[in-house]
């Protein structure tokens, strides 16, 4: 099982996260190991254009994966996972990739010392409850933050960062 070895609340500014898309229908196995693996095996190229875009790297220098409801509705419930970064807000958006304007605000940021599906996120939620200064908003949007190896991703067994959005009270 894993454990929630950090967390904190940061304040972040705007950012415009960039990377490539894939969509799955809610409550299908979508989070499964494998999924995460595939993802992040095949998008060498997009973190290869947005390496070369030093100029609008922002103050997070990890990659991340991205689930987000933009193409949710009751008829589709279809999720997005981005695999991408954190830019700057006025960052110009490379042909072929998609992108998700963020706006200032809160995540809760927790590290944990093993990759496990479908936990983190739950975890990450209740210590930003606990807090008592603010209130879980995974909603808006969610995700992994990879602490890189030298292959370019965390492969389980590893440590692994998860954010939550999340509102002050």
């Amino acid at each position: 099982m894993s454990n929630l070895i950090a967390f904190e609340v940061k304040k972040h500014e705007a950012y415009r996260f960039i990377g490539k898309s894939v969509y799955f229908r809610a409550g299908h196995g979508c989070g499964d190991i494998w999924f995460h693996d595939v993802l992040q095996e095949n998008c060498g190229w997009v973190f290869d254009k947005l390496d070369g875009m030093k100029q609008y790297a922002s103050n997070i220098p990890n990659r991340a994966l991205l689930l987000t409801w933009d193409k949710y509705c009751e008829k589709t419930r279809l999720l997005g996972f981005t695999s991408g970064r954190f830019m700057k807000p006025d960052s110009p958006i490379p042909d072929g990739m998609d992108h998700f304007d963020i706006a200032e605000g809160y995540m809760g940021v927790g590290v944990f010392d093993d990759w496990e599906d479908g936990t983190h996120d739950q975890k990450v939620a209740d210590a930003i409850e606990q807090t008592g200064e603010y209130t879980d908003a995974l909603w808006r949007f969610m995700g992994e933050l990879s602490y890189e190896n030298d292959e370019g991703y965390l492969p389980p067994g590893g440590k692994t960062g998860y954010f939550n959005s999340c509102d002050k009270k």
